[in-house]
């Protein structure tokens, strides 16, 4: 393995050369308050088939921010040039779950040589960055070369902790532990805050769950597909939505700790209803993973 440093490389990764397709390399990330341990476990599964990947971080690492606001696109694009520059890598994909999809699907909207995206649990709209507690700050979660992305503003937090947490409770389609799913389904969000997925020059592998817990990742992912078909998007594209699985679709649950942990056993209720169903879904969005990569060509 290897270091990278924002000091020496411009981006904070570290780097796990692989024994397979020694001209692809992937970019995996992390979710929403994911430290550098639980974003290399998210990667697992990756690493252990044998390819090179850069784990990146993007927030919540060490010597990077902790508040979910003006995350540079730019890391990406760094570690694209060095990946290409400084290991000789063709081909580049990029994955990751949850807010990690969401930086992926921006990311490769931008840079053209990412040419594989697998993007899980994602959402189809950047949002206005926040504190830990809610409070608005009125900037997008992500910049491109210094300027805000464009963002739906949060304008919901404007109604009150109190008063949201209320609706959430009442309504029992969500309750408590849905809070955040709550959200997403009652604040408006704006056409210039859509991810511009058509730019992509990229195959694209969606992977979301119906109801998903956390946010609205089966409805996000057919919105996006019906927008590939009608710009008549020229690369492969394939979706998934699995109909009994958590939003924790991702690997290294058995090894995580802290947030993690605690997110997985209060946060996402179909992990208590649907154990069996959840972790068969883990498995086999794992192999849809690999064959999908399988099949990615690249210019040599």
């Amino acid at each position: 393995m290897e270091r990278c440093t924002l000091k020496y490389n411009g981006f904070v990764g570290i780097y796990y050369p692989g024994s397979i397709s020694i001209n692809k390399a992937i970019i995996a990330t992390g979710g929403a308050s994911c430290d550098e341990k639980t974003s290399v476990l998210m990667s697992r599964f990756l690493r252990n088939a044998g390819y090179n990947v850069l784990v990146l971080g993007f927030y919540m690492w060490e010597g990077l921010p902790k508040e979910l606001v003006s995350i540079p696109v730019d890391y990406v694009e760094k570690a694209v040039r060095w990946l290409q520059e400084e290991k000789g890598i063709k081909g580049i994909a990029m994955t990751s779950a949850s807010t990690g999809a969401g930086y992926t699907l921006v990311a490769a909207s931008l840079l053209k040589d990412i040419s594989c995206v697998i993007p899980i649990v994602p959402y189809d709209h950047v949002m206005e960055g926040t504190t830990n507690n809610f409070k608005r700050l009125g900037r997008s979660v992500y910049t491109w070369h210094g300027k805000d992305v464009a963002y739906s503003p949060w304008t919901l937090i404007d109604q009150g902790l109190p008063r949201i947490f209320w609706g959430a409770v009442r309504d029992k389609k969500y309750g408590l532990k849905r809070f955040m799913r709550y959200g997403y389904d009652h604040n408006p969000v704006t056409d210039e805050s859509r991810i511009l997925i058509e730019n992509m020059h990229a195959d694209v592998l969606f992977l979301a769950v119906k109801d998903d817990d956390a946010w609205p990742s089966d409805k996000a992912v057919e919105r996006m597909i019906k927008v590939l078909e009608q710009k008549d998007y020229s690369y492969r594209f394939e979706a998934h939505i699995y109909e009994k699985a958590s939003h924790a679709l991702t690997d290294g649950l058995d090894e995580m700790t802290g947030y993690a942990r605690w997110a997985l056993n209060h946060m996402l209720p179909a992990e208590k209803k649907y154990p069996k169903e959840c972790e068969e879904a883990r498995q086999d969005s794992f192999k849809r993973i690999l064959r999908f990569l399988e099949d990615w060509q690249i210019e040599e």
